[in-house]
């Protein structure tokens, strides 16, 4: 096999967005579970229904605008993170000069709400190659019928090698965001005492670990 039938392969393996099988699938799933004035309720998702996607997904809570931490990541967050995800910002896996897109990208799907889709990249070395990559974010609602729970995943078209990954999102890469066109009561962030840290809820999806 040549280098374009190499490169021909892995462009078959990863289309960004919609078109990547294992997004294409979890994305599915998660129209299942909607109907016309509702998102999926967080408490819906159910991990036997989407093990395909499962070692690539994540479920985010939105703590403040912008800004959201992992409740459950999949193994692939692990292997590229080279740490537990969970309790971490999303922004963890991003350059810090893609941080501040990356933010408002989150906020317009959370408080459209809509579905977005983003092509990302993580640079390559002499020792490592260039990771190409898409992540999908999916709202839910929470008991209250807020928008403050993200299902999404994280594909890329190889492994990341032995070090962490930071991405980036390639300049005049297609962004995808499509409104859900719903109205859901609007997100109250403040912490209240009583309530629990982030990542003390106990997960609905199992972190798949995959040491073969």
């Amino acid at each position: 096999m040549d280098i374009n039938d190499q490169s021909r392969e892995r462009r078959d393996v990863l289309k960004p967005g919609q078109n990547d099988p294992i997004l294409q699938s979890l994305e599915q799933y998660w129209q299942t579970l909607r109907n016309a004035q509702q998102l999926p309720a967080r408490t819906e998702i159910a991990p036997s229904k989407i093990d395909r996607a499962l070692p690539y997904a994540f479920i985010l809570q939105r703590v403040a605008p912008g800004t959201c931490r992992f409740r459950v990541a999949g193994q692939r967050l692990h292997d590229l993170l080279k740490m537990d995800a969970r309790g971490m910002p999303l922004t963890t896996l991003f350059h810090p000069d893609a941080r501040a897109q990356v933010q408002q990208l989150l906020e317009e799907a959370f408080t459209g709400p809509a579905i977005v889709s983003i092509p990302l990249s993580s640079p390559g070395s002499m020792l490592r190659p260039t990771l190409t990559g898409a992540m999908l974010l999916l709202p839910l609602r929470d008991r209250e019928n807020k928008a403050t729970r993200m299902l999404g995943a994280l594909v890329t078209d190889q492994d990341g090698g032995t070090r962490p990954r930071r991405f980036v999102i390639p300049a005049g890469a297609r962004i995808r965001h499509e409104p859900i066109g719903i109205q859901l009561a609007a997100a109250q962030l403040i912490p209240r005492l009583h309530e629990k840290r982030p990542d003390a809820e106990r997960p609905a999806l199992k972190l798949v670990v995959n040491n073969g």
